[in-house]
């Protein structure tokens, strides 16, 4: 019996040992940080302009058929990207955190919500799995009306970032039969800038 629990002691001596000696999981990189990184990897076809750091928490509310979630913000930080130094937004980038253990429920609604937009508006939800874990989800209009012609989120578990993207009907390109087709164009260029940054430190 002695044995038995002399050996137990030395294995939890020995886990203990090991999980002190593991280093702590990295911290996620501020948005500030990650605001200034994007705005040298979308140069030179964009370039940032309007930037706006949210001073402490903020929420808002989202309505998914008739039920009502709080969007906790934790950290915020917005901006727009010009196409061509002064030129026309192309889009509205808001990057955010929820508050410390809120992620996983946050992304879920913020799916919900996003896939509701879609079903009322009768067009399908893009998605495109990323490397980390990370998603895009993307809705856009059927035609070219309106103040903007869709809306992009990124979910990246990794770093605990939402990234909302609005695409404003500003550019004069979207118009005629090609409206559309150049509208995703444009989105693709954009993320494509965006997702070759290479991890914030």
């Amino acid at each position: 019996m002695n044995t038995m629990k002399c050996a137990a002691a030395a294995a939890l001596c020995a886990s203990l040992a090991s999980a002190m000696a593991a280093p702590p999981p990295a911290e996620p990189p501020f948005l500030d940080v990650l605001a200034y990184q994007y705005a040298q990897c979308v140069q030179p076809g964009y370039h940032q302009a309007d930037l706006l750091m949210q001073d402490g928490a903020g929420r808002y509310q989202i309505d998914v058929k008739g039920e009502t979630y709080t969007v906790e913000l934790q950290e915020r930080m917005g901006f727009s990207l010009q196409a061509g130094r002064g030129g026309p937004v192309a889009a509205v980038v808001k990057l955010d955190r929820p508050p410390t253990g809120q992620f996983g429920e946050q992304a879920r609604w913020r799916e919900r919500w996003l896939r509701d937009v879609a079903e009322r508006s009768g067009v399908a939800l893009e998605e495109r799995a990323l490397a980390g874990g990370a998603r895009l989800l993307t809705v856009n209009k059927g035609e070219i009306k309106g103040n903007y012609v869709g809306q992009s989120l990124l979910i990246d578990p990794a770093r605990l970032l939402f990234i909302d993207m609005a695409w404003p009907n500003t550019l004069d390109i979207y118009r005629g039969p090609d409206g559309l087709r150049q509208v995703r164009q444009v989105q693709d260029d954009v993320w494509r800038r965006m997702l070759s940054c290479p991890p914030a430190a």
